[in-house]
């Protein structure tokens, strides 16, 4: 899956250059941006994102869920691996997405298009569970790159306490 320009609200040209606000991207943005789809695509929307250097996303948990049949019936949380796998994929978002007036690499126009992979979870704590009703606040922050690996500081916030924290080493 290529890289997908987001684009920030245009700003007259008369008006002194300022940072550029954070994106915000709905669903259907995040389903350009990531080869996932349900059940597996664990980001419903975009908040905030700074191509290449952080992410805002959030994930609304659903009592329809299809995991919490199983998981567990009587007390229903979110499976800790699809809470660091939707960390992974807001993660994905902010290394997939480029500012429109970033240029597209020609080398990245000529190989054909393949999904970045969570290659390593180096560090990661659950702190509280998940449950049904959960609004997941999403956030990963860049910290270094190695040449297509990467490595994020993420965590993710349910009702305002951290309910996970950690680092993951993406592949791309």
């Amino acid at each position: 899956m290529p890289d997908v320009a987001v684009s920030a609200p245009a700003v007259p040209a008369s008006e002194p250059a300022v940072a550029e606000p954070p994106l915000r991207l709905d669903h259907q943005a995040v389903r350009r941006l990531l080869p996932h789809r349900y059940p597996m695509l664990l980001v419903d929307r975009v908040e905030s994102l700074e191509p290449g250097v952080a992410i805002e996303a959030i994930k609304c948990v659903s009592g329809n869920e299809p995991f919490f049949v199983g998981h567990f019936p009587d007390y229903p949380i979110m499976p800790g691996v699809l809470i660091v796998d939707a960390l992974a994929q807001a993660a994905g978002i902010m290394l997939r997405a480029r500012p429109v007036s970033a240029p597209v690499p020609v080398e990245a126009e000529a190989r054909p298009a393949r999904p970045g992979v969570l290659a390593a979870i180096p560090k990661m704590r659950f702190l509280r569970p998940v449950v049904p009703g959960d609004q997941v606040v999403l956030r990963a922050r860049l910290v270094r790159t190695f040449g297509s690996t990467h490595r994020v500081a993420v965590e993710a916030l349910a009702a305002g306490q951290r309910a996970a924290v950690g680092e993951l080493v993406l592949s791309s």
